[in-house]
């Protein structure tokens, strides 16, 4: 995204939307020339025009890639640097060299095989994997998606490995380490294969190299010393990938682990172990285990409000109490919301009780019931509220409402809510005529019913 118009001062954010897809299409481009590169020495394109095109087609994306770098803005201690020197010095001192050596155009050198300066170009093109080292500052952003790390971490070890598998089955083709009567294809496939066994410490013994042959033979011993390296990293890595795959479920399991031994060193029934557990197994299920306001606590101000207005906004909204409200009430409104998780059952008010908090629903149904349960007088869903008499009058609950499912709710009490309302002197007169009008109406139907 170009910021600025005046060309002095012109530089490209570095999290502009077309400059990550741009960076995406070098890094492919360097996927590329990376895999064309040991293929070209092993078997030699030169005469081939598809292969000439592509090499241009990259070597063009490379330089255009090390422009762009040089008007690119970045971000240093959390500030973004849009100094043109400071750009320009610091890609001199950081990617700049191994760009460039990537971006020679090896094509003007291309000739008949018999050139030397046709090989030396076919060996100098290797240089070209030093893009996929520059192409880190991509994959360092990737990590920062929501793909999930390990993942990622899992998906990069076996990108690595399947590239040096490759350039050591080329470089086996090209010390002769596969019959040169065979089609290309065919070389390159068992040239794979012998790497794949070898660097597994399989090693089948079906192709070897010729014992009289020092050059095949000294590749052979490097090769089996990488895979001995190679495998146990594979090990080693592969173990911590999967333990940590989904770090969330593996603390959720321990957790439920002492859990359990506490309830069995404790002699707690059957029945109310099965409904403590299927409790945490619906936190597990809804919230990944997580305690919504503990996580949200520990955010800056600025960010929890946001948070929280992302959370709330819609259940606030529909509440005909908070009509006509003004922003900053709203806030100080949803800041002040505490999550509850009731079971199957639950009592969340009783008639009869002294009301001193209202409910929001956001997922799950509650049942209005009569005083002895033999009536459901409603069913509320999710976005529903219930409760708001309390925030307007200390009087008694008139409904018993019970939680017909898992139900998620967001308590506010009525002290918070006053102690809010100190801070809005305007609605806080709108609201004592609704409590007013309120008691009104309850006396009348207190009235109507005694009659």
């Amino acid at each position: 995204m170009i910021t600025k118009l005046d060309l002095r001062n012109f530089y490209i954010a570095p999290d502009a939307p077309w400059k990550l897809r741009w960076d995406g299409a070098v890094l492919a481009g360097a996927v590329l020339a990376t895999v064309l590169a040991p293929l070209n020495l092993a078997f030699d394109f030169s005469d081939s025009v598809f292969f000439l095109l592509v090499d241009i087609g990259i070597t063009l994306l490379f330089i255009a890639d090390i422009i762009i770098l040089f008007h690119t803005a970045y971000v240093d201690k959390r500030r973004l640097v849009t100094d043109k020197k400071c750009i320009r010095m610091r890609y001199l001192k950081g990617w700049f060299w191994l760009d460039l050596f990537a971006a020679v155009p090896f094509f003007l050198f291309a000739g008949p095989a018999y050139l030397t300066i046709n090989r030396v170009a076919r060996f100098a093109r290797i240089t070209r994997i030093l893009k996929l080292i520059s192409g880190a500052r991509v994959i360092g952003r990737l990590k920062k998606t929501k793909i999930n790390p390990n993942v990622m971490r899992l998906a990069l070890m076996i990108f690595w490995l399947l590239l040096a598998a490759h350039i050591i089955a080329t470089g086996m083709i090209l010390v002769g380490g596969v019959p040169a009567d065979l089609p290309d294809g065919m070389r390159y496939l068992q040239a794979f294969y012998w790497t794949v066994t070898t660097l597994a410490t399989v090693g089948y013994g079906d192709i070897t190299p010729d014992r009289n042959n020092p050059l095949q033979l000294l590749f052979t011993i490097i090769t089996q010393f990488i895979g001995v390296g190679m495998y146990g990293f594979i090990i080693g890595n592969i173990s911590t990938v999967i333990a940590n795959i989904d770090i969330a479920k593996s603390q959720y399991r321990e957790k439920m682990e002492r859990i359990n031994t506490f309830l069995k060193y404790r002699n707690i029934p059957h029945d109310l172990t099965k409904r403590i557990n299927d409790y945490y197994d619906y936190l597990w299920e809804s919230r990944r285990g997580y305690d919504e306001s503990s996580v949200v606590d520990e955010l800056p101000f600025s960010l929890k409000i946001q948070v929280s207005q992302e959370l709330h906004r819609d259940i606030i909204t529909k509440v005909p109490l908070f009509k006509g409200a003004n922003h900053s009430f709203i806030r100080d409104i949803i800041l002040n919301l505490r999550p509850v998780v009731y079971t199957p059952g639950d009592y969340i008010v009783r008639k009869g009780e002294l009301g001193e908090e209202m409910y929001f629903i956001s997922r799950g149904a509650v049942d209005v019931v009569s005083e002895d349960e033999s009536v459901i007088y409603a069913t509320l869903q999710e976005g529903a509220f219930f409760g708001e008499i309390a925030l307007l009058l200390s009087s008694p609950r008139n409904a018993t409402i019970k939680a017909r499912e898992y139900c998620d709710l967001y308590s506010l009490d009525k002290r918070t809510f006053e102690k809010i309302l100190e801070k809005y002197p305007d609605f806080a007169k709108e609201v004592a005529k609704m409590a007013e009008q309120r008691r009104k109406e309850t006396e009348a139907a207190a009235k109507k019913k005694k009659s």
